[in-house]
């Protein structure tokens, strides 16, 4: 009864937080297009935070007023995104969404499933001092959320 009542407790202040706006720099690691007019078609953004550790991803589908704005993007380019990480009690966890990118306002649709975000940090794997593999992590570490808090789930 006693970690029942913890975890409601966890629960309460969890659901109590207010968001936390984070500005970060992200690699357009691919853009896709959909449509023949750059200034008007949705477009599918995968994105690499470059302030991280590891590789921690986010793929976000676009609107059409997004693609006016942010046309010029391309592969390769390094650029400011202002996100928003706040915590969702539907899930039971914390979501973060990105609100701007390259100065451009982004609209996501939340229940749009092409929109993820995913991470994991994989290292050598040496036995007898030589490289046999490699062995990667996708729980988000102490180091990981203290660079880049907005990773965190719960």
């Amino acid at each position: 009864m006693r970690y029942q009542a913890t975890f409601a407790l966890i629960l309460l202040v969890a659901a109590c937080q207010k968001p936390q706006r984070y500005t970060t720099t992200v690699e357009i690691a691919r853009v896709h297009r959909f449509g023949t007019d750059p200034k008007a078609a949705v477009m599918d953004i995968e994105l690499h935070y470059v302030e991280c550790p590891g590789d921690g991803r986010r793929l976000i589908r676009t609107d059409k007023a997004f693609s006016a704005c942010g046309s010029g993007l391309k592969k390769g380019d390094r650029v400011k995104a202002e996100l928003v990480s706040k915590w969702v009690p539907d899930r039971g966890q914390y979501r973060s969404d990105v609100l701007e990118l390259a100065g451009c306002a982004v609209h996501l649709d939340p229940k749009e499933e092409a929109n993820f975000e995913s991470y994991q940090h994989c290292t050598d794997l040496v036995a007898t001092g030589s490289p046999v593999g490699v062995q990667c992590e996708r729980a988000r570490s102490k180091e990981l959320l203290a660079k880049c808090p907005w990773l965190r789930r719960n």
